[in-house]
């Protein structure tokens, strides 16, 4: 193939845009259609390969059965004599973008932006799955990111059927990528959707660590530490990204999130953020807390209040300043500024919390009814001593209304 060849008559051949391992693509024009496409074409060599070409085959009609935004569209599959033999080609929808491994290259992503694409491609193997089909390669290279910042899952030459799946070839070769290989890909046993779930995690480990959780220089060694370490555990600002992570690098299939849909909804719920290596953590933040709370209560609120003011800065910058510790915090301030003779400031505070705490109905009520003695102890002995302090000020500026997540 050469570029300007018209291929079978409708596609003209512009660019090569990688090579892979069974077959070149190039950038197309459908002179039938008028439109851009990708055109995937199996190497001379492996035309001869009855596994290779099967794979190829096999890639049009898992893919072009599939229909998602963020799975890329297969338009048409065909042959023609080349040679002594045949070229097999795949027509695909044409990504203009870059490959998730070539951004990774870069270093980890924007975190809510990494969350996103794997958002998207929980949602590209949930149509998959439910469909019956397990992709088992999935990996950065195999994730466009389109110029329009949307992720397409590319490449379902190793798919198989859920009921036919299992991790070897037929000559006994592990299939897949040995970096993003689940355990039981390598034993020769069923493999379901939930190995994709593994691969998954590692690439969410990678998208918010900007490295892999297993390092290795050879097959065997990746094999070692699939089947026998523990990854370590993601630093992130809300636990629930570690907990899922940690789930879905579980060794048994079973102890992993039982589907992608599944996947989604708690991805949905995560909120960004990476800690640095010097950050305390959300944990570590919230016993300080306490332990201002317990000096409020020693009687020494001036004590406290001087501890919760230096410490919300941090709460607001590391859990998100509309985060449930971090208001409640700001609760605990406002009643120990109440305490040390501002019950003024203390009920301006409370006034902005009832606002911030509109998605927090019990911790709202309770800051309503804290806001109610204050306000009556007020009118009857005075604002007390003033203190400049109030909401966005603590929080290093106004709180947002939260992004939609889809």
């Amino acid at each position: 193939m050469q570029t300007g060849q018209l291929l079978d008559g409708r596609y003209q051949l512009e660019e090569r845009l990688g090579n892979g391992g069974f077959g070149v693509v190039w950038r197309a024009t459908d002179v039938r259609l008028h439109r851009p496409v990708a055109v995937k074409v199996l190497l001379d060599e492996h035309a001869g390969d009855q596994e290779a070409v099967a794979r190829f085959v096999r890639e049009a009609r898992t893919a072009g059965g599939l229909s998602n935004p963020h799975i890329v569209t297969v338009h048409d599959y065909g042959r023609i004599a080349s040679g002594p033999g045949e070229a097999h080609y795949l027509v695909m929808e044409l990504v203009r973008g870059r490959a998730l491994s070539a951004v990774l290259k870069e270093g980890a992503p924007d975190q809510e932006l990494g969350l996103k694409w794997m958002r998207q491609v929980c949602k590209a193997l949930d149509a998959a799955h439910r469909t019956g089909v397990v992709h088992r390669d999935i990996k950065p290279e195999n994730v466009m990111i389109d110029d329009g910042g949307r992720a397409k899952v590319v490449d379902f030459g190793i798919a198989r059927l859920l009921t036919q799946s299992t991790g070897l070839t037929s000559s006994g070769n592990v299939v897949g990528t040995v970096p993003y290989l689940a355990p039981e890909c390598w034993s020769g046993t069923t493999v379901d959707s939930r190995a994709d779930l593994y691969a998954l995690g590692v690439m969410l480990f990678e998208v918010c660590t900007g490295r892999r959780p297993f390092r290795a220089a050879t097959a065997p060694e990746y094999m070692y530490k699939h089947l026998e370490e523990t990854p370590p555990r993601v630093r992130s600002t809300d636990p629930g990204l570690a907990e899922l992570i940690a789930a879905l690098l579980a060794k048994r299939p079973g102890d992993r999130p039982a589907s992608a849909a599944e996947v989604l909804e708690r991805l949905r719920a995560i909120r960004p953020g990476m800690l640095r290596p010097d950050d305390p953590s959300p944990e570590q933040l919230r016993r300080r807390a306490d332990q201002a709370w317990q000096r409020g209560a020693d009687g020494s609120p001036a004590e406290a209040v001087g501890m919760l003011t230096t410490l919300i800065p941090d709460l607001a910058r590391i859990c998100g300043p509309d985060d449930p510790r971090t208001l409640r915090t700001c609760h605990d301030l406002a009643l120990w500024l109440a305490e040390d003779g501002s019950p003024g400031a203390a009920v301006a505070l409370l006034r902005e919390l009832v606002v911030a705490l509109v998605g927090e109905p019990a911790a709202r009520a309770d800051v309503a009814r804290d806001l109610d003695r204050w306000h009556r102890e007020v009118s009857r002995t005075g604002p007390g001593e003033p203190r400049p302090l109030t909401l966005s000020g603590l929080l290093g500026g106004p709180l947002g209304s939260g992004a939609h997540r889809g």
